[in-house]
């Protein structure tokens, strides 16, 4: 990853952290994730398109699951992602 997807990504790996913390929630992740897909442009593919579909697993997530499952649930649908960031 170059140094701009570093710096886009930034935001939500502090999240990330914040959200294992339990101090963040799944919507500020998706929210995150929604300004990163947005800012990184289709040359860092797959990311931006893992980032869209993120988002909207996120927030439909924290609706429709029980607050104390929130964690296994964000570990779930960013796990492609967080592969990526990896890689």
């Amino acid at each position: 990853m170059d140094d701009h997807g570093r710096r886009v990504l930034a935001p939500l790996r502090e999240a990330w952290t914040a959200f294992e913390d339990g101090t963040a929630s799944l919507l500020d992740l998706s929210r995150l994730a929604e300004q990163a897909a947005g800012a990184l442009d289709n040359a860092s593919a797959p990311l931006p398109q893992l980032l869209r579909k993120a988002t909207s697993d996120l927030e439909f997530a924290s609706y429709t699951n029980d607050q104390e499952n929130h964690l296994q649930v964000g570990r779930q649908i960013l796990e492609p992602v967080l592969a990526e960031w990896a890689g």
